[in-house]
């Protein structure tokens, strides 16, 4: 009986190595490929779906359709007589749809990738089991240990703005490609929404046609100028040469107009799309209004409405924060995948601006949808502008030896410049002893508003902060005690310096020109640092500078009025003593 035992136990022990065998040989894995998806961005999610499974023999390749995609194919539009078709009849007439619409180049696939990933976003539950991801590097991503096949590859809430290669017409967020080694490559042709911010000039001297009639003696077409003066009631342009910056130099209570530019995605597998911009705000800047929202350009361009409905925005604002949010975003622009959306807004620069080198740094986002079916939404990368405003410092002094001593209580007023000379008076706001600002638009436009003096402090020392790049005149109005006035006035000028690629500010300076002297003031490259406006004080007698032409005839003129009374009193006493 124990031999009998053992012999049993010996068959099965050989049975269960030749089954554990067997095994062996059905779990060894089918081959993986690898994929290499270029131009990626960082932190991003690539769906991939598995269309057809794919074995290997040397050059030839085999094509089993995905049971899960039986739907798409299983359309007599598509197929003729597919919908009575199953198993490898079904895959032979599926592959061979696929490669007359891609072509044999593969350039003609994007029309089928869109059409394909629609019925896929609108399929998600029946093709999960053909789906995976990955998380995307930056410049290209590689996806090891994919198993062969032939793929849809879609960047995740991403949209296409390009023009696919051989079809001038379609577009696709969607790649596809072959995986039946370690050499598949496919080129992202998407991108993913972003948005532009820059500041936009006004519209100044523009030549603007005036179509019209006053009364009959005004009959026709007229042409008007409009001002080029950067002045505080006009809709401010940035300085420089460039029509569209991402920096701009402006006084407290100027109007900045900003500009938001994207595009409207591609939506395809979507049922409803969230689209808004999101802007914030520096401390400095105060919100003021938008007066515009399009769709489009040039002749198809489209004006969006505030309100509720179909091309209509909504506004929000949250103490800094603004959002422009777009309303029925999916059906008022279904069919505009790739035209610009412009939102433009102004704001006015205030009393918190930070002045100097240091920016008052704004910037914008678009959030977006950006997963078929559900509520997730991504965000772009930030758009940020510059805005500067700047200061300098004004150092009333006497010299006592060789030594700069400073005088305090010495009074000055600022004028914008008109042309060369002073023209209107800039509006000033006392802070603290020794500091002043340029006062906002409300504060100057108060009733009961009065400019102050700009007096200089103990040290002689005095920040004037929130002016504009630009020339300007310093008048001294009342001088220390004991010493004399200026007799001209002092011209400012304010120097801006942007780098051309970037449009960030390199550096700025305060030149300064006193009786025909010019002072060439340091370039200013910190944060820490005021440009100084050296203004010396003197007493005893003292002539006019060169500047002052009223002056210099009134003294002049006493010169010659002396020397005829000197001369005609030496004349009469000569006529005596003879």
């Amino acid at each position: 009986m124990k031999k009998l035992v053992s012999r049993f136990m010996a068959v099965l022990m050989a049975m269960t190595m030749v089954l554990s065998m067997s095994m062996t040989v059905f779990a060894t894995e089918a081959p993986k490929g690898t994929l290499t998806v270029n131009n990626t961005v960082a932190g991003k999610t690539l769906d991939l779906y598995q269309i057809f499974t794919a074995t290997k023999s040397g050059d030839n390749v085999a094509y089993t359709l995905n049971s899960a995609y039986e739907g798409f194919f299983k359309n007599n539009t598509r197929i003729p007589g597919s919908e009575s078709l199953t198993g490898e009849a079904l895959s032979e007439k599926a592959i061979e749809y696929v490669k007359n619409q891609v072509g044999t180049d593969g350039k003609n696939g994007t029309g089928f990738a869109k059409e394909i990933l629609g019925w896929i976003l609108e399929n998600a539950t029946t093709v999960a089991a053909t789906h995976t991801t990955a998380n995307t590097t930056a410049g290209s991503t590689v996806i090891n240990n994919l198993a062969y096949g032939y793929y849809v590859v879609y960047p995740l809430g991403a949209t296409d703005t390009s023009t696919a290669p051989g079809n001038e017409t379609v577009k696709s967020v969607a790649s596809l490609v072959s995986v039946t080694g370690t050499d598949a490559t496919v080129n992202m042709k998407s991108n993913y929404p972003t948005v532009d911010k820059k500041i936009i000039p006004a519209q100044s001297g523009s030549g603007i046609t005036v179509g019209a009639i006053v009364d009959d003696t005004w009959a026709g077409v007229h042409h008007m100028e409009l001002d080029d003066e950067n002045e505080s009631e006009d809709a401010i342009a940035p300085h420089g040469t460039t029509d569209e910056k991402k920096a701009g130099d402006f006084g407290i209570g100027d109007t900045v107009t900003y500009q938001l530019t994207s595009k409207v995605p591609d939506m395809t597998g979507y049922t409803s799309y969230v689209f808004n911009f999101k802007d914030t705000l520096s401390a400095g800047l105060t919100f003021k209004e938008i007066t515009s929202v399009t769709v489009g350009s040039g002749e198809n361009v489209q004006n969006v409405t505030a309100g509720t409905g179909d091309n209509t925005y909504t506004l929000t604002q949250d103490e800094q924060n603004i959002t422009i949010i777009m309303n029925n975003f999916l059906a008022s622009n279904a069919n505009k995948a790739g035209q610009e959306i412009k939102v433009t807004y102004t704001a006015t620069l205030n009393k918190d601006a930070v002045t100097g080198f240091d920016p008052n740094t704004n910037k914008a986002t678009v959030e977006y949808s950006n997963k078929p079916g559900t509520d997730d939404k991504g965000e772009s990368e930030p758009s940020k502008v510059d805005v500067h405003t700047f200061n300098f410092t004004i150092f009333k002094y006497y010299l006592k030896g060789e030594t700069q001593t400073g005088l305090a209580k010495a009074e000055f007023e600022l004028y914008k410049a008109n042309g060369e000379v002073a023209g209107d008076k800039v509006n000033i706001k006392k802070v603290t002893d020794g500091e002043y600002r340029v006062a906002t638009s409300e504060e100057a436009a108060a009733e009961d508003f009065k400019s102050d003096v700009i007096v200089s402090g103990t040290n002689g020392k005095v920040l004037v902060k929130g002016l504009d790049a630009g020339t300007y005149y310093l008048r001294e109005t009342k001088a220390p005690e004991g010493y004399n006035k200026l007799l001209s006035d002092i011209t400012v000028e304010i120097k801006a310096n942007y780098d051309d690629t970037t449009g960030k500010l390199t550096s700025y300076s305060v030149n300064y020109t006193y009786n025909g002297t010019t002072t060439t003031g340091t370039e200013i490259k910190d944060t820490t640092t005021s440009p100084e406006v050296a203004v010396e004080n003197k007493t005893g007698a003292q002539l006019p500078s060169t500047g002052s032409k009223g002056a210099l005839m009134v003294t002049l003129a006493g010169i010659v009025l002396f020397g005829a009374l000197t001369a005609s009193k030496a004349f009469g006493k000569k006529k005596a003593n003879n």
